[in-house]
């Protein structure tokens, strides 16, 4: 039997990982080991494979930790929060798995996290220690400031941006329950064989569109065009009523750090390998590009705009073209209320009844009605 997590929403905090169950108010929270089998859960693997990786990295008995995971592993399935399948997986998917699931950790940089503690520590205490203890301090700050590593953990698991998150210099600020999410809704493109290209409105640095394409890429489904569409310059500055009440200003004056120019996101695309033919830039504000973009069908459409203008300029010009059983994601659903104004507004115009799904307290998505 293999085992894989389903898709919940989750929330990382104090070390926790709280997981919603479907269609219920109840949380179950997991922290130790129930989080680690949660974390080996990523792609099917068999209750074996699962206490060979536990005994290897807690130093334990296989059979002991086998008697104990068994049951917590049943209780998941009782919740209906884990998938069972009987196929095993073939050479090519778990190659396939192995470089999706690096490409996650490298796209959140999950794999030099402590980098960005150094760089923090550097910036504002570096004066306090002498040559020697700092050397050591830097080496070791992983172990020294445990609470601060888990927080940067946490906050790149559940969401990938906290205002308690030291430092972030990472590919994508999206997190990687919502690169979880990208790749079940892919996955489920794919094996339906829903027709469409996939699209994000608003790519920052690039880093979930280039995962989109990867993918594609890792799917053999690289006949489908990846759309990135962004001013390259920041988002405008707000003008609808929403915006201007809300007070939100993430326009490149105030907000450089999420500015990125079209160049720089080109480069990022190919430190990964991944810019080709297929991946097609929409340079320029929503309101000007969109409409006559040449875009005809999209499978996946991935809006992260922030601001109640640019939300429904996407929604507007792009929700007609996704295939019916394509799938919808928004990033700023559940922290932005302007964002959520938007797109509440849209659905009900519409008559949008899909129910939303939420895959983190910002991020929900929604599938397109057959």
């Amino acid at each position: 039997m293999y085992y894989r997590r389903c898709m919940v929403n989750i929330l990382c905090k104090d070390s926790m990982l709280c997981i919603r169950l479907p269609e219920s108010e109840t949380v179950i929270q997991l922290s130790g080991t129930g989080r680690r089998i949660w974390e080996i859960l990523e792609y099917p693997i068999t209750l074996e494979e699962i206490t060979r990786a536990l005994s290897a990295e807690y130093s334990a008995d296989i059979e002991k930790i086998a008697e104990e995971t068994e049951p917590f592993l049943k209780s998941l399935c009782e919740r209906e929060l884990i998938l069972l399948s009987q196929k095993k997986p073939s050479s090519e998917d778990l190659n396939r798995y192995r470089y999706l699931s690096l490409l996650k950790r490298s796209l959140m940089n999950l794999i030099y996290p402590e980098h960005e503690l150094r760089i923090s520590f550097l910036r504002n205490h570096a004066s306090e220690k002498n040559d020697l203890e700092r050397k050591r301090y830097l080496r070791d700050i992983r172990y020294l400031e445990p609470e601060l590593y888990q927080v940067l953990i946490d906050s790149k698991q559940d969401v990938g941006f906290s205002s308690k998150t030291p430092y972030l210099f990472s590919h994508s600020m999206i997190g990687m329950s919502s690169l979880d999410n990208l790749e079940r809704c892919a996955e489920i493109v794919f094996s339906e064989n829903i027709v469409g290209d996939f699209l994000e409105a608003g790519v920052c640095q690039g880093g979930a569109a280039i995962f989109m394409r990867a993918l594609q890429v890792a799917y053999s489904q690289q006949q489908r065009n990846l759309w990135a569409a962004d001013s390259f310059q920041g988002l405008p500055k707000p003008k609808s009523k929403p915006d201007q009440e809300s007070g939100l200003d993430f326009s490149e004056t105030v907000f450089p750090a999420i500015s990125f120019c079209l160049e720089g996101v080109r480069d990022n695309f190919l430190r990964y390998n991944l810019l080709d033919e297929g991946v097609i830039f929409v340079p320029g504000w929503f309101s000007e590009t969109l409409h006559k973009a040449p875009i005809e069908k999209l499978a996946i459409l991935r809006v992260d705009a922030d601001l109640y203008s640019s939300t429904r300029e996407v929604l507007e010009n792009l929700y007609p073209k996704v295939t019916p059983g394509g799938f919808v994601i928004v990033d700023d659903y559940g922290a932005l209320s302007v964002c959520r104004q938007a797109v509440d507004e849209y659905r009900a115009t519409c008559g949008i009844r899909a129910p939303l799904i939420f895959v983190n307290k910002n991020c929900i998505y929604w599938r397109k009605d057959t």
